[in-house]
């Protein structure tokens, strides 16, 4: 309970002074001159006498009903709060009135009575980009991120706050920041999310004002909208043109200004669905992509206008792969069942990956052995080398995307006379080994094979498939093989029933310890 004591003067003394100052204010027309005066003089002095004001509470407002004669026949009336803080009245300024903004000559205060309400000292804090820049309200998400602070100071003179305590987040520490009512952050210097700023104001009577402290909610996104995993992946080859485009989208400040976000695919504008709760942004194609190269455009904007822009592309390739197929470059008779099977192949969009092949047209276990994309494959057996007659080989080709081609195929007549002989292992190229093994096999069944190394002498027809050497000689060797088969049955392979071309396998025999020196020489050159 606020109290203020009235020294008063005599009861009558203040009766009359009232009443000479309503007869004043009834009879004023018919007053003369002198009487004018010392009326007032009267009132005045007597009111002036009445009213003298100490206290006993540190801060209150007083109320003070003012007469003021206006001129006319009638007065006017007004009631104006007046501030005190500490021990005494500050001034006389007046803080809020309902007539007057200052005392005026001429008015008579009549009497002077304590109100309740104003404790504040200080009020309004208000925020703005800067000192000349625009309000920053309260509680709503917005991007600047140095803001300038300010609030209304409610005692007069203000000299009586001697600084101001001012925080984030925190409550202040009890250390003045600044002697002027106002704060000004320094650039950038605020993160993004929700914040409150505080201020304390330090009054010398009371030190620290804590039932004083203001606080103002403000709301920070400097940050850009985060843009996560995508679908179809950047640089991803797809085989369906109508799978939904997904990003994984949020912002965790002010949120997804999702009629600002853009999605374009290929320079045109796209329509998109945004799930806050998944945080995923959805196109459902309406119709179905380009063949190739796709590109999409995200520029995804948050509620205050941070974006993000990402880029990617994605290709689609449906179409499967074109080309044809040749036996021996086209030839239509082979007297070898070892072929070479000619490739021509193309895929405008992911390229070709694979060749499969086939002997009857159906791709079964073929389909588990490709062959890497080659224009030709050699040595291809063909079915029943042993048996003469037309021969078929078939192909498919693979692109990138997975897409398989429709069958191709070739035909060549298969005419035996002799069989034909290919080696299937022998020794490395270069070996310090002086001993060599080889394997080898013909076109036609129950052949038998001659063979020779170097310049020595062939061998005699042997069924073996096998030929094994030891104690070969640095140096370079050449082996030969060719297969035979007895047609007309009469226990002899003449030279018209053997190969006439036989297979041939080079190698080249160095000293022991040649590859640990050349390994040193590597070694050595690295350095």
């Amino acid at each position: 309970m606020r109290k203020i004591r009235i020294k008063s003067a005599p009861v009558i003394r203040s009766k009359m002074a009232g009443f000479l100052f309503s007869c004043f204010l009834r009879n004023k027309r018919s007053c003369n001159y002198l009487t004018y005066i010392i009326l007032v003089l009267f009132v005045f002095l007597s009111v002036c006498t009445a009213c003298a004001l100490t206290v006993s509470s540190p801060n209150y407002s007083m109320g003070v009903i003012s007469f003021m004669q206006g001129g006319g026949a009638s007065s006017g009336v007004s009631k104006a709060n007046w501030t005190a803080v500490g021990e005494g009245i500050a001034s006389l300024q007046q803080l809020r009135a309902a007539g007057y903004s200052t005392l005026l000559a001429g008015q008579l205060y009549l009497f002077a009575s304590p109100e309740e309400g104003m404790n504040w000292i200080i009020s309004n804090i208000q925020a703005k980009t800067d000192i000349l820049g625009f309000i920053i309200p309260e509680s709503e998400w917005q991007k600047d991120n140095d803001p300038y602070f300010y609030w209304d100071v409610d005692v007069s003179p203000p000299e009586n706050i001697d600084g101001y305590s001012v925080s984030l987040d925190n409550l202040p520490e009890l250390e003045i920041n600044t002697d002027e009512p106002a704060y000004q952050f320094s650039p950038d210097s605020i993160s993004s999310g929700k914040h409150i700023f505080y201020v304390l104001p330090y009054t010398p009577a009371r030190g620290w004002e804590q039932q004083n402290l203001l606080s103002f909610q403000i709301w920070v996104d400097i940050d850009p909208p985060v843009a996560g995993s995508i679908q179809p992946q950047s640089g991803a080859l797809i085989t369906d043109n109508l799978i939904p485009i997904t990003c994984s989208l949020y912002d965790s400040d002010s949120g997804m200004d999702e009629a600002s976000t853009v999605l374009t695919i290929n320079n045109q504008p796209a329509s998109f669905e945004y799930d806050e709760e998944t945080r995923l942004l959805t196109h459902q194609p309406a119709s179905a992509y380009a063949e190739g190269d796709n590109a999409v455009m995200l520029k995804a904007v948050d509620a205050v206008g941070n974006f993000v822009v990402n880029g990617w592309n994605f290709i689609v390739d449906t179409l499967a792969p074109e080309g044809s197929v040749l036996i021996n470059g086209g030839q239509e008779i082979t007297r070898s069942p070892y072929v070479t099977i000619n490739i021509e192949a193309i895929d405008a969009t992911s390229g070709v990956k694979n060749i499969y092949l086939s002997n009857d047209g159906i791709f079964d276990t073929e389909l588990n052995n490709p062959y890497p994309y080659s224009p030709s494959i050699s040595d291809w057996l063909l079915r029943e080398p042993e048996v003469s007659g037309v021969k078929y080989v078939y192909a498919k080709f693979e692109d990138f995307a997975g897409n398989i081609s429709p069958t191709y195929k070739d035909e060549i007549s298969l005419e035996l006379i002799t069989p034909s002989t290919r080696i299937i292992s022998g020794p490395p190229t270069v070996t310090e080994e002086t001993a060599a093994d080889f394997l080898y096999e013909s076109s036609r069944e129950g052949s038998k094979f001659k063979y020779k190394i170097d310049n020595l002498e062939w061998s005699g027809w042997v069924e073996q498939n096998t030929a094994h050497f030891d104690g070969l000689a640095e140096g370079n060797h050449y082996f030969y093989v060719k297969s035979g088969f007895d047609s007309n049955g009469d226990g002899e392979i003449t030279a018209d029933e053997e190969d006439p071309t036989p297979a041939q396998w080079s190698w080249s025999i160095r000293p022991k310890g040649y590859f640990e020196k050349l390994r040193e020489r590597i070694l050595f050159w690295r350095r």
